[in-house]
């Protein structure tokens, strides 16, 4: 307010609850006075008497944080009415800390940290205030934290620091920080050259080629920034090694979605819980419950076979398997009435021997329903594989990455499928030997994962069981005609081998190859192949350099002939591939380069709505997951040691991603 005339009152939002009178009392900056009940700035002070304010609903606390926001009401200490002072200024803003701050610091603060007493080796006198060219910015940033916290000065201070005080201090700092930080980021420029991350590059490759894997896992982890995330372009360097390894990776996956040859034999395990039942019945040592005698309660709460057109049953273990040699393709049966009763935390545990292929997928098929749809009461199949070699040496892995939940019912029973890769997972060491010892067999493991109880708990019903490997849902596979498309030059392999990589490029690096960079390829196709067997093995080769090519492992920037120099915005092609990569995590797909290609994808309203969409697309929640895990540092709990129980520090771990995703 000026020293003479008048001073206007502005009306603001007002969030104190009921209220019945408000009472204006002008002071002295520099009075240390702090009654009860009383709002503090610098020069006015709102005392609201009448009735205790009423607790804020969440709706209300986020509008008051929005009005008193000095970023989003464009109000600043001592700044200008955009709240921001221009980024081309490059000066600090220190007549507001020279005027009120540093009084307000030396008043409550040098007394502990001044040239007589520095507690914790700090002084706050010799600190330089220019944030934006000073050397003392991190010290700031310390100061601010205690001061948010509440944490200084302490209880025992000389001179206590008033609200309006370290409300000033608070909002200075946290003005001059962010200005410092937005010049600082003007002035060294964006960077348009960075890998992706393991995560990203893992995305990419499953998004590209249509598989699931596990292949990041191969390299290194990323050094995380001072924020805690693992994508800042200053710390995502490539070394010599690391690039072997991605060609490597490369060549995996590509591997994995394509096929050379025949169709390989198909290893198969049928179990029907109808001839479980027969077998068992035929047996005159089998005990049969009838469900209408006492005796039946005495199984009905674990594992067990249950006829239900006759009321008989009889307890149950899971056996031996052996693939079976005239399995006719199609839908399973209808169901006969049979089924096996699986209890909360119970487990099959089926002998496949050893008989499983080294590699390709193993889907597991079995047809399920609860037992009651009880709405509290959720159940989900847990797969896993062991093997127990001797006396002394077994081991046994969960190798489903989630609990898979089972929703069907008695009328309409569901069918689960459950696909892994078996090079992906821990095997039986001795399977290949001809000897019987150590022993050879696998195990595979269906365990009950349920938060069943009371009286009549949810129970997994099943009748039917398939184990197939490699299973193949056609053949070839989509994912290699995705590839090796159909074309009238198929049997011209120089032309063909131009229309494959055309067409992979595209995609891959999320723009068109120029005629030379296909030239390039092209010549390393005539190099390999000689080398192989098959036109698809040597392209598998070709096609994995693509993959270690600075185009797709890098987000990169082409500068426009005669602009070398200069900056230049970027292509819509290249706003394509930042867009995938910021929200998805991976690769432009098949609409956004659509839109680049055409060159709207910069227009305003194409470009929201596209936003829009993708972050509507489920690929979003890998932004979620990863922003949530980085930001809070979840990673951490995998070396916490003092909680033991693993389902809970797991659920510690996700528990905060739809946290965030719903607030």
């Amino acid at each position: 307010a000026p020293e003479n005339g008048a001073c206007n009152l502005t009306r603001i939002p007002c969030s104190l609850g009921k209220v019945t009178d408000l009472r204006f009392v002008f002071r002295n900056p520099g009075d240390n006075v702090n009654p009860k009940n009383v709002r503090h700035s610098s020069l006015l002070e709102i005392d609201a008497i009448g009735v205790p304010v009423v607790p804020l609903t969440l709706a209300e606390a986020k509008d008051a944080g929005r009005a008193n926001s000095a970023l989003l009401s464009g109000h600043e200490v001592g700044g200008n009415k955009d709240g921001l002072l221009p980024e081309k200024s490059a000066k600090a803003n220190l007549s507001v800390f020279y005027s009120s701050i540093r009084p307000a610091l030396e008043q409550s603060c040098l007394h502990c940290h001044g040239p007589e007493k520095q507690k914790g080796k700090f002084r706050i006198d010799t600190l330089n205030p220019d944030l934006i060219k000073g050397g003392d910015k991190d010290w700031w940033l310390e100061v601010m934290d205690v001061l948010s916290n509440g944490e200084m000065p302490p209880d025992d201070a000389l001179v206590e620091l008033s609200d309006a005080n370290r409300s000033d201090i608070i909002d200075w700092l946290a003005l001059e920080l962010q200005r410092a930080s937005r010049i600082a980021r003007s002035e060294k420029g964006n960077s348009s050259f960075r890998r992706l991350t393991r995560y990203e590059y893992n995305y990419a490759l499953e998004d590209l080629l249509g598989v699931s894997l596990s292949v990041g896992e191969t390299l290194p982890p990323e050094t995380a920034s001072e924020d805690g995330f693992k994508n800042s372009s200053e710390l995502l360097q490539m070394s010599p090694m690391q690039f072997q390894i991605y060609r490597q990776m490369g060549l995996k996956a590509l591997k994995r979605a394509t096929v050379t040859g025949e169709r390989p034999k198909l290893v198969t395990y049928l179990v029907s819980m109808k001839e479980e039942f027969e077998k068992l019945a035929a047996n005159p040592k089998t005990k049969i419950f009838d469900v209408r005698d006492k005796s039946y309660e005495k199984i009905r709460k674990s594992m067990h076979l249950f006829n239900s057109r006759t009321g008989r049953s009889t307890p149950y273990k899971a056996g031996k398997l052996k693939p079976e040699s005239d399995v006719v393709a199609g839908p399973p049966p209808p169901g006969s009435g049979v089924f096996m009763a699986l209890p909360r935390s119970n487990e099959l545990k089926w002998n496949l021997d050893r008989f499983l292929p080294d590699d390709g997928v193993m889907r597991v098929s079995i047809r399920a329903w609860r037992s009651s749809d009880n709405p509290d009461e959720d159940a989900g199949l847990r797969f896993g594989l062991s093997a127990h070699t001797s006396n002394n040496a077994n081991f046994s892995n969960v190798i489903s990455e989630r609990d898979l939940p089972v929703a069907g019912t008695v009328e309409n029973p569901q069918i689960i499928h459950f696909d892994v890769y078996l090079e992906d997972i821990p095997r039986n060491p001795f399977r290949k030997l001809a000897t019987t010892f150590p022993r050879r067999d696998e195990f595979l493991h269906i365990k009950n994962i349920s938060n069943a109880h009371g009286k009549e708990p949810l129970q997994v019903h099943l009748d039917r069981i398939e184990i197939t490997a490699p299973f193949y849902a056609q053949w070839p596979p989509a994912t290699h005609k995705r590839i090796f498309f159909d074309s009238n030059d198929k049997t011209n392999e120089k032309k063909y081998c131009g229309e494959v990589l055309y067409r992979f490029i595209k995609r891959a690096w999320g723009h068109p190859a120029s005629t030379v960079e296909i030239d390039r390829f092209m010549s390393l196709f005539e190099k390999f192949r000689p080398d192989f067997d098959t036109f698809e093995e040597t392209m598998q080769e070709v096609l994995a350099t693509v993959l270690a090519h600075p185009e797709f492992l890098y987000l990169t920037q082409r500068l426009p002939q005669g602009k070398e120099l200069k900056q230049s915005r970027i292509s819509d092609w290249e706003l394509a591939k930042r867009l995938a990569v910021f929200l998805w995590s991976s690769i432009p797909d098949a609409r956004l380069q659509q839109l680049a290609e055409e060159e709207k994808l910069k227009e305003p309203a194409i470009l929201e709505a596209e936003v829009k969409r993708m972050l509507a697309d489920s690929r979003s929640d890998r932004f979620t997951r990863h922003f949530v895990e980085q930001w809070l540092g979840l990673d951490g709990m995998e070396s916490v040691t003092h909680v033991t129980d693993e389902a809970l520090k797991e659920a510690m771990q996700k528990e905060p991603v739809p946290f965030s995703t719903i607030y």
